[in-house]
């Protein structure tokens, strides 16, 4: 495992057993087999409230988002208000990615630095695998992540 300098916490989430909603697990697979970097792997964008961020200074979230344009497509963002409105960020779970970081920004527990990676899926059925934009996509956010540590 790589430790940064600069405290960098890679979270990334989804389900990979419901199609491209698992690009953030394949994100968290290519970044430790391929650059040694451990991401924290969760399910639900509400189970980073339970993350400890007191020595991290640059938050990276890696999640899949609904299809707004093309499948594989990224969207990054670096403010809890553009990431609110920039794209339709909808979830299956209780709480959205934008929901859970207003929550931890209102509860002060907001990191100095955030980048959020969401990337268009085309398929979220149960038990299909990702689709090959995504994991082209995957690999992009991947290594665009690498040259954070």
């Amino acid at each position: 495992m790589r430790l940064s300098k600069s405290r960098v916490l890679v979270v990334c989430i989804g389900n990979r057993f419901r199609g491209d909603d698992g690009a953030g697990q394949r994100v968290a697979d290519i970044l430790e087999s391929e650059h040694g970097i451990t991401a924290v792997r969760v399910q639900t964008p509400a189970e980073l409230l339970n993350i400890p961020l007191d020595a991290v200074s640059h938050l990276v979230v890696v999640d899949a988002l609904e299809k707004v344009s093309r499948s594989g497509e990224i969207h990054r963002f670096q403010s809890v208000e553009n990431l609110s409105t920039a794209v339709p960020w909808r979830s299956t779970h209780t709480m959205s990615v934008p929901e859970a970081l207003k929550l931890m920004s209102l509860l002060n527990i907001f990191p100095e630095k955030l980048t959020v990676y969401g990337i268009e899926g085309e398929s979220f059925q149960p038990g299909v695998g990702i689709t090959e934009e995504v994991e082209k996509a995957c690999r992009k956010v991947a290594q665009e992540i690498a040259k954070f540590f």
